[in-house]
């Protein structure tokens, strides 16, 4: 289907539903936050519970936008203010995680980031917190802080708090994470996934420590990648060269780590044989949280089998620490949300757009997250592995390429980025509804005049054959 979408058009009010209903968020992250943001703007109430209290779920770090992320919030109104305080990327240095040599430097294509209508952003997590928060707070959304989630009935689409206070919503959201309650309720047990054998150490480097570095990464505007023996570095600028991100990806030594706990690693400890180079980057590392990656298999449903409780983020699709699209598919988690719950205009079509939710958003987050590993395990290779990477990258390398441009080879991988950022999940979203979601609305109306109504069933089987259908039309 083509798009001719004007960047003018996109600040114009979004559709706003007809029939406003109400969406209890568990969990007040980014994902929480952009999914209420998200729903507001659409003209439906949300409240978002988080069980922390603000400067926790603010937390420390950077956190990358790439163009697939940042096109959403432009399309929100929020460029001028990400522009103020993000810095543009345009480029990946990729150095030897022991020598220090570089093995090249990989640019983006201008033409290709143009065509995503987005710009790849790299910013402090707390400040992208605090444009989410004050654009939902703007359109009426509420977030409560120190309110546990003890329990959760998605029958009753009612949860109860630590305190006792019991709250019911139409909806209920699981933002809570990969180890929250509503990811166990969806599932029906706990999973804590499997160890990868990889940690993320996940820290902040102050610029004045590193002041030569801070500024060569300013000016290229760039991202740092160092590739060592199941070592590896990412590293950038954040609030202009204030700090830098820094995430050490190191062996994990089987102690339990995630997200949320405090700082409680020494990096030198951990960055051992690393070249004198960055001796004294790590040196200045202020102690780093230290995060184990976990594989966790892919759920079946996002939906509650008991009723109206969806998943979205980290809840319904683990992605490994420090990822670059982890935290752009929980933004589009809630964008999609919102774009469908626009069409509400009766109360029997919730259960059918949280279905379409999760149809619309499985195939994309798998793909997407099966990268993410891939370059995981890309950075950190060992052996022949790594041997048969570093020279591919210096052979391009010498001859002007971009080091990361696919031959076949386990770069290519990278070479998906043009389809993951050029993807508009909104577009998608709204081609659902022009294909599928209006024809069900007919079907119902005409079943309220005695014919029948296509089933979920149908729904989720013709799914597949989406191209077929409108070929044929």
């Amino acid at each position: 289907m083509p798009h001719h979408h004007s960047q003018s058009s996109r600040s114009n009010p979004p559709l706003q539903t007809s029939l406003p209903i109400s969406f209890l968020i568990i969990g007040g992250g980014i994902a929480g936050l952009a999914c209420a943001l998200a729903l507001q703007r659409v003209g439906h109430h949300a409240l978002v519970l988080e069980r922390t209290d603000r400067n926790a779920a603010r937390a420390e770090g950077g956190v990358r936008l790439p163009p697939n992320l940042s096109k959403i919030l432009f399309h929100w109104g929020l460029r001028d203010v990400l522009l103020s305080k993000a810095s543009v990327t345009t480029r990946l240095l990729f150095m030897r995680y022991e020598s220090g040599d570089l093995l090249g430097e990989h640019i983006w294509d201008a033409d290709m980031l143009k065509e995503t209508r987005g710009m790849f952003l790299m910013m402090s997590h707390a400040e992208l917190y605090d444009v989410l928060y004050d654009a939902a707070a703007r359109l009426g959304a509420q977030v409560r802080y120190n309110a546990e989630v003890a329990e959760i009935d998605a029958e009753e689409h009612e949860v109860k708090l630590a305190s006792g206070e019991m709250l019911s919503a139409d909806v209920l959201v699981g933002a809570d994470g990969e180890y929250g309650p509503s990811r166990t309720v969806v599932l029906g047990e706990e999973d804590t996934g499997t160890p990868t054998g990889l940690a993320v150490y996940d820290t902040l480097v102050s610029g004045k420590h590193i002041p030569e570095y801070a500024m060569k990464l300013s000016e290229k505007n760039g991202q740092f990648v160092a590739f060592g023996e199941s070592h590896a570095i990412v590293a950038y600028p954040i609030r202009g060269s204030e700090d830098i991100a820094f995430q050490l990806y190191a062996p994990d030594t089987g102690e339990d780590g995630r997200y949320g706990d405090g700082p409680s690693v020494d990096i030198t400890s951990i960055a051992t044989n690393i070249t004198q180079k960055l001796q004294t980057a790590v040196s200045g590392a202020r102690k780093a949280v230290r995060v184990s990656v976990r594989d966790h298999r892919d759920l079946e449903d996002w939906v509650s089998d008991d009723g109206r409780l969806v998943l979205i983020g980290e809840a319904a699709h683990p992605f490994p620490p420090g990822t670059i699209q982890g935290t752009a598919m929980a933004v589009e988690d809630g964008a999609v949300l919102a774009k469908l719950f626009s069409h509400l205009s009766s109360e029997r079509q919730i259960e059918s757009f949280l279905y379409a939710f999760q149809e619309l958003r499985q195939s994309r987050v798998r793909d997407v997250r099966a990268g993410e590993f891939a370059s995981a395990f890309f950075m950190t290779a060992e052996g022949p592995d790594a041997a048969e990477r570093d020279a591919a990258m210096r052979r391009k390398a010498a001859t002007g390429k971009n080091v990361l441009e696919g031959e076949g080879s386990a770069e290519g991988v990278w070479e998906e980025y043009r389809v993951v950022f050029g993807y508009d999940c909104e577009d998608e979203a709204d081609d659902w509804w022009v294909q599928w979601g209006m024809l069900r609305e007919r079907a119902n109306g005409a079943a309220e005049m005695g014919a029948s109504v296509p089933s979920l069933l149908d729904f989720s089987s013709a799914m597949g054959q989406v191209q077929v259908t409108t070929a044929a039309e």
